[in-house]
């Protein structure tokens, strides 16, 4: 049985928070908006001893305590990539109407929290996150309120402070957390900063990384087994053959399924290697110490007490097919039917990925 498109009360809601959303967005992006913005950021990185708004935003995006749940919670965090059409969507830089599964994201963790408090979260909704959001920094104005490309205020730069605090929000993740896209393309923050932080990291893990769509519908029944779990989407890539760690859906299906299984194993252990290898120089980096070297002669301190853990809130994890139930919509008139009126659903939108000039 095929997962159910994304419920009416998500796309609802979504669609809400979208259109606030994009109101904020064209305020910021006038110059007086930019330039109030600009000044607030001047005043608050002083404020906090930086000698640049470039520090301080450095400073907030790497630092965990911003991403940090409240006091005595456990959410479920949610990761988003890139969205869907929908002819109710703001238009986004492409003249399109589009809603970025990041609303689909808030939607669901918004109705999550009204069930059980404090049992889902997204990155927007943290609170350095909240504050990253609040600066628009995406915004041509702002960016040149600021000082510019000549200052370094590049979209570029802007892409680098969210991919900094996307990492900071992986690495904090504990539990289970929700991955609202198909897949991760290969231009996607998701796929190079999330999903390999999420995986290193212990408290989270292959095993707790779970999609919130189901594998594409073009997919074949083959592919979408296979290369549709939640371990392999979070590993592999399907979309650039030109880099490593591609498989081409249309080809795995052709092959006997022996060869399918291996040539899938050997993919998936390449990029634990890779990402266990990049965690290792990490920690090297930043400790000055190799995995496995001593530091010391003597007895290796003792393990920590364990204590009972705490009972969590309960967040439940959606499998949805990507899109939304078309609603039936009145036509006109023909002249082969007159004065009978009939309803037709409307052509359903269609799923994209990301193009690599998003966020996710």
């Amino acid at each position: 049985m095929s997962p159910q498109p994304i419920p009416k009360y998500i796309e609802r809601l979504a669609l809400q928070i979208a259109g606030e959303e994009a109101e904020r967005a064209r305020v910021a992006n006038t110059l007086e908006g930019a330039q109030e913005i600009a000044d607030r950021l001047e005043a608050e990185s002083e404020a906090a001893g930086f000698t640049s708004v470039k520090e301080y935003i450095k400073d907030l995006t790497t630092r965990p305590e911003g991403v940090a749940p409240a006091e005595g919670t456990h959410p479920t965090s949610a990761f988003w990539s890139h969205g869907t059409e929908h002819p109710q969507a703001p238009l986004n830089w492409n003249n399109e109407h589009f809603l970025e599964n990041r609303y689909i994201a808030e939607a669901w963790a918004r109705t999550q929290n009204n069930r059980v408090e404090g049992s889902a979260q997204t990155l927007e909704t943290t609170a350095a996150g909240r504050r990253l959001n609040n600066m628009y920094l995406f915004q041509d104005q702002v960016r040149e309120a600021l000082g510019g490309e000549t200052d370094g205020y590049s979209y570029a730069w802007a892409r680098e402070c969210w991919g900094n605090i996307s990492q900071t929000y992986a690495e904090a993740a504990d539990g289970p957390v929700v991955i609202f896209a198909e897949t991760a393309h290969t231009r996607s923050i998701l796929y190079r900063d999330e999903l390999p932080t999420l995986h290193a990291n212990q408290h989270v893990g292959l095993e707790n990384i779970n999609f919130a769509y189901s594998a594409p519908q073009a997919w074949s029944s083959e592919a979408r087994a296979e290369l549709g779990t939640n371990e392999v989407r979070a590993q592999v890539q399907v979309d650039d053959p030109s880099l490593p760690h591609y498989v081409d859906p249309a080809v795995h299906a052709t092959l006997e399924p022996a060869a399918r299984r291996a040539a899938l194993d050997a993919e998936c252990a390449s990029v634990t290697a890779e990402r266990t290898a990049r965690t290792e120089h990490t920690k090297h980096a930043e400790t000055g110490v190799t995995t496995g070297t001593a530091e010391s002669d003597g007895p290796a301190p003792a393990a920590p007490e364990v204590q009972a853990a705490e009972p969590r809130p309960t967040a439940r994890i959606p499998v949805w097919q990507v899109g939304f139930k078309p609603t039936p919509v009145k036509m006109e008139t023909t002249s082969f039917s007159p004065g009978v009126e009939s309803t037709a659903p409307p052509e359903p939108a269609l799923a994209k990925q990301t193009s690599g000039t998003g966020l996710g």
